[in-house]
């Protein structure tokens, strides 16, 4: 460990890991700064991918239950519990020894320990010292988000925390909050067998995608017996004899074998004493410009603590612009690698998957576009009937006056998969004319962009 750096990266995460990577590659000297008891980030420990292989196994009981729709008679399927964490924890291991070994043996030096600002350009490491840095990158991700309720913080609730553990399979489970993390919890569990109540603060279901898309996971949740409850929010939580009871703001009370909070999360920026590196000492999300600079140019941040998506490949590009922009100011030049918001994915595993790219219309009007939009259904779609969707749709939305495609959404089979398709589409900047001169073939799943596309066209 030296005690100069031309750049601090505090976090090992995705975005931080990205950042010193490329910035080492770049020639300038890195410090990665981590202060978490175990290397891996919460993508791979307790994020994305425990998670996805929880759900695997719940979406292929969940297609055992249904196998009679078509022609296929099975009994009553079980989950082995103990089998089910041991994969998860074998693939987890598998995936946090790649990231140890790409963190240990990078061209840049890895200091185990909690950081904070003592000035604009000196950072301390607890256990370490101080290192002095000429640029320094934020990006010590985000913590669970907790509301202040009455009685919840004396139970034993669960957030995704306790869920990628898989402690036990509770019979009935209520989940507060429609995020990802809620969303997909209520399909983990259902599939597994429990009975699940979700508490959605708000109608729509899911906030900030297209009202015909929650409207269809509303109906998904309905045929699975999935209960909702809109507009009536957790007041008071309990806890007795391994039982919950919930008090809602209007009065009325549930009860359940676990609670499970999915609020969302907030920016992990604790402890980090942002005031002496210039910025206000109530910061609670550190914003940035398309350089993923701050309002301290030469600290920038990248991921959860700053990105308008908690998402992994937005995190990565954040931070290789991060990187390739620090080397510039540190040289004197100007900023001129961007992240673009225009082309952020985002997606919900439940089943069928829920997936937005780009801009929907509203987004898009906000933004200053005369848009227009057209939906196509899976049960009007070839391959979509073969599998048996019933509620699935996607939406197309192009700009009225260049034809430009500006983004999509969909709910259905696989459709986080294939929505890359209209992620390069929006990266090439295709009209929906150009993008129809793309052959797809038949019958796949895939091909209904070009039936939702033909729709718009006419619009158009």
């Amino acid at each position: 460990m030296k005690s100069e750096y031309d750049l601090v990266v505090i976090g090992g995460g995705s975005g931080g890991y990205a950042a010193a990577r490329k910035a080492s590659g770049l020639g300038l000297t890195v410090a990665l700064v981590e202060g978490a008891r175990e290397l891996g980030g919460l993508c791979i420990l307790r994020g994305c991918m425990p998670t996805k292989a929880l759900l695997e196994t719940s979406n292929r009981m969940r297609a055992i239950h249904e196998a009679n729709q078509f022609a296929i008679k099975v009994g009553k399927p079980s989950v082995d519990l103990d089998a089910l964490r041991s994969r998860k924890s074998r693939l987890v291991e598998g995936f946090q020894h790649w990231r140890i070994k790409g963190l240990e043996n990078g061209n840049f030096d890895l200091i185990r320990g909690h950081a904070r600002f003592n000035d604009r350009h000196e950072i301390a490491v607890e256990g370490h010292g101080t290192l002095k840095a000429g640029a320094v990158m934020i990006a010590t991700g985000s913590v669970e988000n907790i509301p202040p309720l009455t009685g919840l913080a004396d139970t034993p609730y669960w957030t995704s925390d306790e869920i990628v553990d898989l402690p036990r399979l509770p019979e009935s489970m209520v989940i507060v909050g429609t995020g990802a993390v809620g969303m997909e919890s209520a399909f983990l569990f259902q599939g597994l067998g429990s009975k699940v109540t979700i508490i959605s603060r708000s109608r729509p279901l899911i906030a900030n995608v297209d009202h015909a898309i929650s409207e269809a996971m509303e109906k998904r949740c309905h045929d699975l017996g999935i209960e909702i409850i809109f507009e009536d929010p957790l007041a008071r939580v309990d806890h007795r004899d391994g039982e919950f009871t919930l008090q809602l703001t209007s009065g009325n009370t549930l009860s359940c074998d676990q609670l499970v909070m999915a609020a969302g999360r907030k920016p992990n920026l604790s402890g980090l004493a942002l005031e002496k590196g210039g910025f206000p000492a109530d910061l609670e999300r550190l914003k940035i410009n398309e350089f993923c600079q701050t309002s301290q140019p030469h600290i920038f941040g990248m991921g959860d603590v700053s990105s308008p998506l908690a998402v992994v490949h937005l995190a990565v590009m954040q931070g290789e612009v991060a990187a390739e922009n620090a080397a510039a100011f540190l040289q004197g030049r100007e900023a001129t690698a961007r992240w673009e918001e225009r082309l952020n994915i985002f997606g919900i595993f439940t089943d069928p998957e829920l997936v937005e790219v780009g801009w929907n219309e509203e987004q898009a009007r906000q933004r200053g576009f005369d848009p227009v939009s057209a939906h196509y259904r899976y049960d009007d779609q070839g391959k979509g009937e073969i599998v048996g969707e019933k509620h699935g749709l996607v939406i197309l939305t192009a700009d009225r006056k260049s034809g430009r495609l500006l983004g999509a959404s969909g709910l259905g089979p696989h459709v986080i998969d294939y929505a890359h398709t209209i992620l390069v589409a929006l990266h090439q900047n295709l009209t929906v004319a150009e993008f129809l001169k793309i052959p797809s073939y038949h019958p796949t799943l895939g091909e209904i962009w070009t039936y939702v596309a033909e729709e718009l066209l006419d619009k158009l």
